[in-house]
């Protein structure tokens, strides 16, 4: 680690003080087994949708716990035998025994009460998009906003709570690690270090006024209790020379960290010795000096829309597969977030890698820049099953096969056959009006697990579902997002 230092307003904060979340050495005991589930069960709200609009699409369950949330994530237990769901929103931390995976049964939480730091004027967590975990040493990584507990932007405190959760029936706060971002998270080389992203700015000290958006910063957390924050920024210069916005790092199949935000999706080698094409030379990759692979953006497809959002890809899956015609490797799918009328939204965009394997997109400027080829797209607008009003965009994804599940805030969730990447089809949706004693649907991420469905809802907690469509393509051993290490 040659020339990386600790920021000196990245000491870690441990805070037993804080509230019962904190603590310095957390219980392994086992819990007791007087559920079914293997421990105590907490009372849960369920939420029936009886307003549905769904094709291809069973409704198992749906969860509250503390919110609605902004991401999920999932931890195996060899010791209970089967997975724990953990979910982060506005109200904190909320987990639940998969022990029956149609119906999640909630174990503990850690409210946004307990998670409030000196300062905060709000008991409001924000955001923990991309939701982060290591599932070895059984840790969830909760990234704090700038805009979380009452501050904004400009003021707000960002950065990163670690969790241990080895008893998940009693998860402990062991630190928050201030970071000059927060917005999202991923674990990086099989968790020994942490790449915190986003948002546009942040009060925690470490910003240059110059950028636009905040880029990488690397945490090590190899020793978890003691994480370090380096003097360091990643994917500088990101559009078109400029640095801007990071929104979030998703680790593909071979290890490659695509890099999403304002002006595209950059890819890094973070591990081994590979070609640089910035560089022109052989090197090392490490998490803090990563290789760059290829990437960038494409020509906006609603060029009406925002300056800002016609560029933003807000997250991104590399397809390490060969489909169709297409080279083994050649395809990304990437969301365009773009929250205005329901008419010119966001969209899921298909571009082709090539072309971007020399370095292209680190050497792009206004004047001449270097844009990915558009190969498909597609938006729930006018197509059967959507609505014409409230927010439409496309928002986080996972793929299983050739079927990409997708949440598109109150266009609920989405199943698009990719086999022809020049055209994505339609072939399953579930989307929740409001109506008497059903809370209206926001869906935030979809993630495929273990054969169901499990969607993080801004509004409904969490939803369970079974696609009842085919499964076209073959389906994935692992599905990967985020980390890719769980």
């Amino acid at each position: 680690m040659a020339g990386a230092v600790a920021l000196a307003a990245a000491a870690a904060l441990q805070l037993p003080g804080a509230g019962a979340a904190f603590a310095d050495d957390p219980s392994d005991s086992p819990p007791s087994s007087d559920s079914a589930h293997g421990g105590p069960v907490l009372d849960d709200v369920h939420n029936v949708p009886t307003t549905a609009v769904a094709k291809n699409v069973t409704f198992l369950d749906n969860v509250k716990g503390v919110s609605g949330y902004s991401g999920l994530n999932f931890i195996h237990y060899d010791k209970y035998g089967y997975d724990f769901m953990f979910a982060n929103g506005t109200g904190g931390l909320a987990v639940w025994s998969l022990k029956d995976p149609e119906h999640p049964a909630l174990v503990s939480t850690i409210t946004a009460a307990q998670l409030r730091l000196p300062g905060d004027t709000q008991d409001r967590f924000w955001e923990g998009e991309n939701m982060t975990v290591d599932a070895k040493r059984k840790l969830v990584f909760l990234s704090r906003d700038p805009r979380g507990f009452g501050g904004t932007v400009s003021t707000g405190q960002s950065g990163v709570y670690i969790v241990d959760v080895k008893n998940p029936w009693k998860p402990e706060t062991v630190v928050f690690q201030p970071i000059a971002a927060g917005h999202t998270s991923t674990c990086i080389n099989d968790c020994s270090y942490l790449w915190t992203v986003g948002p546009a700015n942040t009060g925690t000290p470490g910003q240059d006024p110059s950028w636009k958006g905040v880029p990488i910063r690397v945490t090590d957390i190899r020793d978890h209790k003691h994480p370090v924050t380096l003097d360091k920024a990643l994917d500088l210069g990101r559009f078109d020379g400029v640095t801007d916005y990071v929104h979030s790092v998703d680790v593909d199949k071979n290890g490659i960290a695509w890099v999403s935000g304002e002006g595209g999706v950059r890819g890094y080698w973070t591990k081994g010795r590979h070609y640089d094409p910035v560089q022109k030379r052989d090197r090392v990759a490490t998490a803090y000096d990563p290789v760059p692979y290829a990437g960038g953006t494409v020509v906006p497809t609603n060029p009406e829309g925002t300056e800002f959002f016609d560029f933003f890809d807000h997250n991104a899956y590399h397809n390490t597969e060969k489909l169709g015609s297409f080279d083994k490797g050649e395809l990304l799918y990437i969301t365009n977030e773009n929250i205005t009328t329901c008419s010119q939204a966001g969209e899921f965009k298909i571009a082709s890698l090539k072309g971007s394997y020399d370095g292209e997109a680190w050497r792009s400027t206004p004047e001449k820049p270097f844009r990915l080829k558009l190969i498909g797209r597609w938006s729930p607008w006018g197509k059967e099953g959507s609505a014409t009003t409230g927010s439409c965009s496309a928002h986080w994804f996972t793929v299983n096969g050739n079927i990409v599940v997708q949440a598109w805030y109150g266009q609920g969730t989405r199943f698009l056959d990719v086999s022809d990447p020049t055209n994505p089809t339609q072939v399953g949706y579930f989307r929740v009006p409001a109506g008497e004693g059903v809370t209206g649907g926001s869906a935030s991420a979809t993630y495929w697990h273990n054969g169901l469905i499990y969607v993080a809802d801004y509004n409904r907690g969490v939803d369970v579902l079974r696609f009842d469509g085919k499964l076209a393509g073959k389906p994935d051993d692992k599905i990967c997002w985020n980390s890719c290490d769980k």
